[in-house]
């Protein structure tokens, strides 16, 4: 049983729907109103000049749909009138170019408002015109429009076995939403029909989708009153601890999404839902920015070298709440920067360094600029009164292997005299004191060096050396 109060809501749902384009749904919704209006024993003064003001605004739509379709129509008429005038030779082409008109009108009466009764006798009277110089084909046409009409009945029949087969126990909303949506795509397929079966398929096709329509809206509205009841639960939490209460809205949450879709009036729900949580996240917000200032203030001290790195992660580990903010990515990438800066300054430093070891076996540089590891071979070296040009090479060839450096092609077979020799160490373990290291390769080099007979074969050698130490060290 109605009451004006409900009334009064369904047109307020109206307004809405008209105002958010949704015309044909707002129409619908006042023709149940004013339908529903007429088991009230009295209909209240307030409520009537809703109703009208509903009606005005529903006639009024009707105007803007036939402004639009209006001129279209008119076009459909001057095609036919055209077509009177200059028909189509291939009568077969001619039939299907009025059969097209006609499905074009038709699609415009289901679209926008119906034609009006004289555009509808205009239409029909040329469309009769039209079709005179191709009586033959006619026949074939009707045949068509009584096909279409019996695959319409099809698909109402359909329907109604789907019903009879389901309603016991129906679907969820969205497949019978699909369900409906497929069905309309299949009855367009079938068009134009007879005028005469127009208006009957398209109340019956109306009238056998109604049990499916009012389950899908009896669902969305259970489902209504579950979001609804979050909505409560949510107002309702209340910790001292923000995040417990950020928690707990998390969880209704994920509720709601298990709930699934309530229809038009989700996206209202879903903001009333998440509204209510504002406070808490209003709150983080604040303890986030808070958050922001201190680290932007750190990385300042850091830039300026007023903190040390371990300082600044001290400062910031006490941060709990800006974990994933742009702030601190920055700070994180800038530490990490000069991290990594810091680390290619010693490689670069010590690779330097190892440079420097050839300058330092023939005297052009101190030995304090090289690593103290080769202060005693070196000082050694200058004591030996012949280089070993054999043990040298073994040495450069070796650092390259290592590197993974290609060698001089008249190297070769030593190359591979060398990389038996270090499977063998690999698999076997069977000298300890070949050299198979950076340092113990330089140092394998230094030995075997002599100041004394230096020349551009050695310079040669430790230039391929130099270019192993990038990769090595």
């Amino acid at each position: 049983m109605e009451t004006s109060k409900n009334l009064f809501k369904e047109l307020e749902n109206a307004e809405k729907l008209f105002s958010n384009g949704s015309i044909k749904n707002a129409q619908k919704i006042v023709r149940n109103v004013i339908r529903d209006s007429r088991s009230l024993s009295k209909i209240p003064n307030k409520l009537r000049h809703k109703i009208n003001a509903a009606i005005n605004k529903s006639k009024y739509f009707d105007e803007i749909s036939s402004f639009a379709a209006n001129p279209k129509r008119d076009e459909l008429i001057n095609k036919v009138n055209n077509l009177i005038t200059t028909p189509f030779k291939d009568r077969k082409k001619h039939a299907h170019f009025i059969h097209d008109i006609q499905k074009q009108w038709q699609l415009l009466d289901i679209s926008s408002k119906p034609a009006s009764k004289s555009q509808w006798l205009r239409f029909n009277e040329l469309t009769n015109k039209a079709w005179e110089p191709c009586k033959e084909y006619f026949e074939e046409i009707k045949k068509i429009k009584i096909a279409n009409a019996r695959a319409r009945e099809s698909i109402i029949n359909e329907i109604s076995t789907y019903i009879e087969k389901n309603k016991e126990k129906w679907p969820d909303a969205k497949n019978l939403i699909n369900y409906l949506k497929n069905s309309s795509k299949k009855w367009q397929e079938y068009a134009p029909v007879m005028d005469s079966d127009l208006n009957r398929l398209r109340k019956q096709y109306s009238n056998v989708k109604k049990p499916i329509n009012d389950e899908i809206k009896n669902q969305e509205n259970l489902k209504i009153e579950k979001k609804e009841i979050l909505i409560n639960k949510v107002k309702e939490i209340n910790n001292d601890d923000n995040d417990e209460c950020i928690n707990e809205f998390k969880k209704l949450k994920n509720q709601w999404l298990k709930i699934g879709s309530s229809g038009k009036n989700d996206k209202k729900l879903w903001d009333k839902f998440n509204k209510n949580a504002d406070r808490f996240f209003a709150y983080k917000k604040e303890l986030i920015n808070d958050e922001i200032k201190i680290i932007k203030n750190l990385n300042q001290q850091f830039h300026a070298e007023e903190k040390s790195i371990s300082e600044i992660y001290d400062e910031l580990n006490k941060l709990s709440y800006s974990k994933d903010t742009d702030a601190r990515k920055k700070i994180d990438a800038d530490i990490a920067k000069s991290i990594n800066k810091i680390k290619d300054d010693k490689k670069n430093e010590k690779i330097d360094s190892y440079k420097n070891i050839y300058n330092v076996l023939i005297k052009k540089d101190d030995i304090s600029v090289i690593p103290n590891i080769f202060y005693n071979p070196i000082t050694a070296s200058y004591n030996n009164k012949k280089s070993d040009n054999k043990e040298l090479l073994y040495a450069c060839i070796k650092l390259e292997m290592l590197s993974g450096m290609e060698s001089l092609k008249k190297d070769m077979q030593l190359r591979k005299a060398i990389q038996l020799e270090m499977l063998s160490l690999k698999f076997n373990k069977i000298d300890d004191s070949i050299p198979n290291d950076l340092d113990s390769l330089l140092i394998h080099f230094i030995n075997h060096f002599s100041m004394h007979d230096e020349n551009k074969t050695h310079q040669s050698l430790w230039n391929r050396i130099i270019k192993c130490l990038d990769v090595l060290i």
